[in-house]
């Protein structure tokens, strides 16, 4: 292949890709190769990408943020570095060193090495997307890239991602999605499939049409092979369009070179022109008979694509009901307990203090009024529905690798394994919302709130439905709603669309000023007639699949208020466990909802995803919802999919976040893989996380509100029995019961098998 492509062996490559390489050689060779992007967001792999498609370790790799610029990637003799006005270097430790200086941010870098791959293009890595500001800074270096390779991590798109390719399809001279092609790196564990079909979704509303996208593993040499094939296939059409052009120039001058070798007298020159006027002739004809050739090749290479994801495996379900080898301290179970006593206390004829008996009465008031909460949220897809499930050791949570809770689900302890779904009276549903002083199109809600108005059996439900326009709700029936939906969904389409489609919201739509926004219907306020729960018990496989299928269908989730799951897990009985929808999904509704729960919470699990740590939105979230005092003592910090890091990736990881998590500093980083745990319920990380909740759990709820509870009941009875030395021994009975509850509570944490007292003991 004259050193064109880069395949050892010719047999391997198609023979249009060969011919298209040596006619590139021959006729191009002046011009620069195309342009090859890599982009998408930080940790999801593009670094990796890079170093696959050149088939050698160049561009740093690192489980943190590793490209801080643009790096270009072209052919040379041998390897060299420059950087403007830093000084060249020459080794690939002088790479890595000048990527680290801190001043390097803003710049671009530039490499040469003699790899045969660069032959065929120019390679460029980009910074992950991060700050506004260095999005814009992708965004300018993408601009005349001939083709962009776009990685999403394994969970697929976030807000980052859409909003920076709304800004990108907008930037690009020529139709964005003819130069970009999309994939998702499922290189942390099995995916789903469900963030692929997502991804699909959410890029057709930003380009207008059904968008290609693909799963790669950069882990996987046979899907690292596809793409570097789909890869030089692209390429070969920039080629060959280059080449077309190149020859509708020369067509021009055929006649008059023609023309010119009639004039030459000896047969040998005579001939050596006219051969070469016909063998352009003939590579130009064979250029367009290309076409049609690589066209099946590119049609055997989609094939190869489809084939492999059609061979995502879904996950293993675990074993449910594993036996448990130890015990909590159950709090419901002594709140109960002392509520009781409280109550003897006041029913006891010999107890006729007035002030005491008071007293009393307000203790039991505050002691049943008492919650404890423990509320994980985070990114989405960071494993927190898996971690729940490992806790229950079964599957009942849906966990998928696209966005998937989409309410407050509280993990309570219950004998039976029962969920409650609580619907609300009055809902109110958001369609537009503002993001950087513009107004954006809520299109699912409204994908939603079209589907409820053709849902008979919803609409029997409903009492009253009221429309947001400029501020103001007024009533409306359902035909006035859908007029107005109309009307707003055709102030948000792309002008190429045809306006008043009923029923069908537009795939493409674009953002609006908020001036204008004020005409549109910005929410619709539901009231029902009562207040509905649903009950499913989750022994019963049907029941279960219909309470997961409910939570992961859009229509109907969007109806649920909050969820309650009774479940007889044992960590259950020392607090109630609140799984929290991923607050940089690209419903960014679900971060309102979880910062206006947070409140209400007494201790954070904050969930990290392994490979790819603290995106902006999750930064953002951090430093607004949790003050620096409650930092040491209410939160943990757990990163999932520790099983995709080596030891040295994790040391690392936990400096980074150590780091920017200031001044929580000193507060233990987990690293866990709760899909090992919910297959394995003796995980030694997981059940270590497990023992160290507990202890805190039992300071703060134990120490903090029930013994104090309790000091303040021995306080009482203790102030009655000096009173009247019979009524003292009366009282000596409720003391020892309260003396048992308090051994309980007092005894150090973690794991263990404790003797109820017999005054505990129900009946």
């Amino acid at each position: 292949m004259n050193g064109t492509f880069p395949s050892e062996n010719p047999r391997q490559r198609p023979h249009p890709l060969k011919r298209i390489g040596e006619l590139r050689e021959k006729y191009l060779l002046p011009q620069p190769p195309p342009l090859l992007a890599v982009a998408g967001a930080r940790n999801a792999g593009k670094s990796t990408l890079i170093n696959a498609l050149l088939q050698e370790d160049i561009s740093p790799v690192d489980v943190l943020p590793a490209t801080p610029c643009s790096i270009f990637f072209f052919h040379g003799q041998s390897f060299s570095v420059s950087a403007g006005r830093f000084k060249p270097v020459h080794s690939r430790q002088g790479l890595a060193s000048l990527l680290r200086r801190g001043d390097i941010h803003a710049g671009r870098v530039d490499v040469t090495l003699p790899n045969p791959w660069l032959r065929i293009c120019t390679l460029i890595d980009t910074p992950g997307l991060d700050a506004a500001s260095q999005s814009h800074l992708v965004e300018k270096t993408l601009a005349p890239a001939d083709h962009i390779l776009y990685l999403f991590h394994q969970r697929g798109m976030d807000e980052q991602d859409r909003l920076f390719l709304h800004r990108l399809k907008g930037s690009l001279s020529r139709p964005g999605s003819k130069r970009i092609s999309f994939w998702i790196n499922c290189n942390c564990g099995r995916p789903d499939g469900s963030a692929l079909t997502a991804t699909r979704e959410a890029l057709g509303e930003i380009f207008g049409r059904e968008i290609p996208v693909n799963y790669l593993n950069t882990r996987d040499a046979e899907s690292i092979e596809n793409l570097r094939l789909f890869v030089e296939v692209e390429l070969a059409f920039i080629t060959l369009k280059e080449l077309e052009k190149f020859f509708s120039g020369e067509d021009r001058h055929i006649p008059r070179r023609l023309a010119g070798t009639l004039a030459i007298g000896e047969d040998g020159p005579f001939l050596n022109a006219f051969w070469s006027i016909y063998e352009r002739a003939r590579d130009a004809l064979e250029t367009s008979q290309l076409f049609a050739s690589l066209q099946q090749v590119r049609l055997e290479i989609r094939e190869k694509l489809a084939a492999y994801n059609r061979k995502v495996p879904a996950v293993a379900a675990s074993p449910a009901g594993m036996e448990n080898t130890w015990q909590a301290v159950s709090f419901p179970v002594l709140k109960e307990r002392l509520l009781n006593l409280l109550q003897r206390l006041l029913e006891a004829p010999f107890l006729r203090s007035p002030a005491t008996r008071e007293r009393l009465a307000e203790l039991a008031g505050s002691l049943a009024g008492d919650r404890f909460y423990v509320t994980l949220w985070g990114p989405f897809s960071s494993g927190k529905s898996t971690f729940l499930n490992a806790l229950m050791q079964e599957e009942l949570l849906p966990a998928q690798d696209k966005s998937t809770t989409s309410t407050l689900v509280r993990l309570h302890h219950g004998a039976e394994k029962v969920a409650v779904i609580h619907y609300p009276r009055e809902l109110t549903l958001f369609l537009v919302e503002e993001r950087e002083g513009n107004a954006y199109l809520c299109r699912e809600e409204l994908v939603t709130l079209y589907r409820w108005l053709n849902n008979p059996g919803l609409l029997k439900d409903l009492r009253q439905m009221e429309a947001c326009t400029g501020g103001r709700y007024s009533r409306v029936n359902a035909a006035e709603l859908a007029a107005l939906l109309i009307q707003t969904q055709n102030l948000f389409r792309s002008p190429a669309l045809p306006g008043n489609i009923y029923n069908h919201v537009p795939a493409i739509t674009r953002p609006i000023s908020l001036k204008r926004a004020a005409l549109a219907v910005t929410a619709v306020r539901l009231h029902f007639h009562h207040v509905r729960e649903k009950v499913f018990h989750l022994a019963d496989p049907g029941e279960l699949a219909e309470f997961r299928r409910l939570m992961i269908t859009p229509e109907e989730a969007m109806l649920i208020e909050a969820i309650d799951i009774h479940h007889p897990a044992e960590m259950l009985k020392l607090a109630t466990f609140v799984d929290s929808p991923g607050i940089d999904s690209v419903h960014t509704r679900y971060a309102r909802k979880v910062a206006e729960w947070l409140r209400n919470s007494d201790l954070h699990l904050i969930f990290f995803n392994g490979r790819h740590m603290l995106s902006p939105v999750h930064r953002e979230f951090l430093r607004q919802e949790i003050p620096p005092e409650r930092e040491r003592d209410n939160c943990f910090y757990v990163v999932n999919f520790a099983d995709t890091l080596n030891l040295s990736e994790r040391e690392r990881v936990a400096t980074w976040l150590r780091r920017e998590l200031a001044p929580a500093a000193s507060r233990e980083i987990h690293f866990i893989s709760a899909l090992d745990a919910l297959k394995d319920g003796k995980n030694l990380a997981f059940n270590r996380l497990l023992r160290q909740l507990e202890q805190a759990i039992l300071i703060q709820r134990g120490e903090k509100i029930l013994l104090r509870r309790i000091d303040q009941i021995g306080e009482l009875l203790a102030v009655e029995a000096r009173k009247s030395p019979p009524v003292g021994r009366l009282l000596e009975k409720y003391s020892r019961e309260l003396e048992d509850i308090r051994l309980i509570l007092k005894r150090p944490g973690g794991y263990r098998i404790w003797r109820t007292p017999a005054s505990l003991r129900k009946g």
